[in-house]
């Protein structure tokens, strides 16, 4: 049987929508063993978006997370703090989408990730980079005006347009997906994992 390149690496996917799920969705193509963390009760908004059969998964959440295993956790409560403590301990990989300092307020800084596992990389994708955006939650076509894509797209004579394929996200995904592939070498050489942050636009 055929070793894939990440068997053996464990994503820890705390990602929702798609600039995060097509990310995790690389790896696990690669052979990573990928944990989905969804909220309780509800899951990834996507499972219920551009749904065509009723009571079932849509295809927007299908197509963008196969090959996954998944469960729900509560981080507001003591039970589901302590199941994310142990998933941490156990994961080479912590990789999110939240909002600015969603995870931070939940108790889970970089610093409380490191002390439960050193080796940890912990992957942030966000809407801005520093500056006067950073705590602005931007979708994909607020990331395609302000970065200039849909200039490029539709009738020169008419307004700028968004383009059908969502470049912001998934073109986000990918960069995530480098910097996390550099990153986990980094613990090779040094003991230590590393901070991956990748934002849709710079501020």
């Amino acid at each position: 049987m055929e070793t894939k390149a990440l068997q053996g690496v464990r994503i820890l996917d705390m990602t929702h929508v798609q600039a995060g799920p097509s990310a995790t969705q690389l790896m696990a193509w690669l052979g990573a063993d990928v944990i989905k963390v969804e909220m309780p009760g509800r899951g990834d908004i996507t499972r219920s978006q551009l749904r065509d059969v009723p009571n079932a998964d849509s295809l927007y959440f299908t197509m963008l997370n196969s090959n996954k295993r998944s469960l729900t956790l509560n981080m507001k409560t003591p039970e589901g703090k302590a199941l994310l403590e142990d998933l941490v301990q156990r994961s080479d990989v912590l990789i999110e989408n939240f909002g600015p300092g969603v995870l931070e307020r939940a108790g889970f800084d970089w610093e409380h990730l490191q002390d439960l596992n050193p080796r940890l990389v912990y992957a942030s994708i966000k809407g801005f980079g520093p500056g006067p955006y950073a705590d602005c939650k931007p979708y994909e076509n607020v990331a395609q005006c302000m970065g200039g894509s849909a200039s490029t797209t539709g009738d020169a004579e008419g307004v700028p347009t968004v383009t059908g394929a969502q470049i912001g996200d998934s073109g986000t995904g990918i960069h995530c997906v480098v910097g996390i592939l550099a990153a986990l070498l980094h613990p090779e050489h040094t003991g230590r994992g590393q901070p991956v942050e990748v934002a849709k636009q710079d501020a």
